[in-house]
């Protein structure tokens, strides 16, 4: 039951004068059970792959299979309700997703339209709400009466509420401080390892991808520059150079070791890691 893209691709506003090529020819598998992070500046078009994989969008050309689910340009998002409960996406935009006149309408939302029974639905959604850091004092007040942050964290535990197998999440830590940040990609980990969801992650934030991420996706110009294990993508620090994107910290640092005459060339992910090559080298 793969997740995969097979010859995609994508056009907006098609036969018009503003018709724009945001997808071409994706082929891509995404591994089941593993946390994976899709990359690339601006306009790289990783917020419309990822609508792709519970039929927001679907592909102007080309074949995209989602667990047990095959979706083509024919297919239409009304068949296709039942994916949308194993697939959940949560929004750049937080707001997109909030419109109920309560935070606990809108998480037990979800699980009430896959018919899920009220009393049932609640416990969901509260679980939910306590899963993202929100507690029960925040379900009577209204969605428009908190924070940025809060409001991401409502949007993630409505998802959360219908307990998808695949969780995929747009900037998920926008707005949040560094501890929440932290927390929540914390979660997100639990969610993999103990729950084995799988959890594809668009991100800017290239600590997150080092730090928490299996795999990394990058993508440039509605194309697929390269798919490969976290560990692999940084020890080419030209091809994170290639695409404008800074080097998570551990790695800045340690290339600024290097260019101050240490022998660094062992691979490393973790300030352990860093710290265990440079004091081997300073024994040499």
């Amino acid at each position: 039951m793969p997740i995969a893209f097979e010859k995609v691709n994508y056009q907006y506003a098609p036969n018009t004068p503003f018709a724009y090529e945001a997808l071409k020819n994706i082929d891509l598998a995404f591994e089941l059970g593993k946390i994976t992070a899709i990359i690339g500046p601006t306009g790289s078009g990783k917020s419309t792959l990822v609508q792709h994989l519970n039929a927001l969008l679907l592909p102007s050309k080309g074949t995209v299979l989602v667990l047990d689910r095959t979706i083509t340009h024919t297919d239409k998002p009304k068949e296709l309700k039942s994916l949308r409960k194993r697939v959940g996406l949560v929004f750049q935009f937080p707001e997109y997703q909030l419109f109920e006149e309560t935070i606990l309408k809108d998480v037990m939302f979800g699980p009430l339209n896959f018919k899920v029974d009220e009393a049932t639905a609640k416990v969901q959604a509260l679980d939910a709400l306590k899963m993202v850091g929100l507690d029960e004092s925040f379900a009577e007040k209204s969605p428009l009466d908190i924070s940025g942050g809060q409001k991401r964290r409502v949007a993630i535990a409505g998802i959360l509420a219908i307990n998808p197998d695949v969780l995929v999440l747009d900037e998920p830590t926008a707005g949040l401080d560094p501890q929440g940040s932290k927390a929540m990609m914390e979660l997100f980990v639990r969610l993999n390892k103990d729950h084995g969801k799988t959890i594809l992650v668009v991100t800017h934030d290239m600590e997150h991808v080092i730090n928490y991420c299996d795999n990394v996706v990058v993508m440039a110009e509605g194309e697929v520059l390269t798919h490969q294990l976290v560990g692999d993508y940084f020890e080419r620090k030209q091809q994170i150079e290639s695409i404008k994107m800074n080097l998570p910290q551990l790695l800045a640092f340690k290339e600024a070791l290097i260019a101050g005459g240490f022998d660094l060339n062992t691979p490393m992910r973790t300030l352990d890691d860093l710290a265990d090559a440079i004091a081997m080298e300073l024994s040499r």
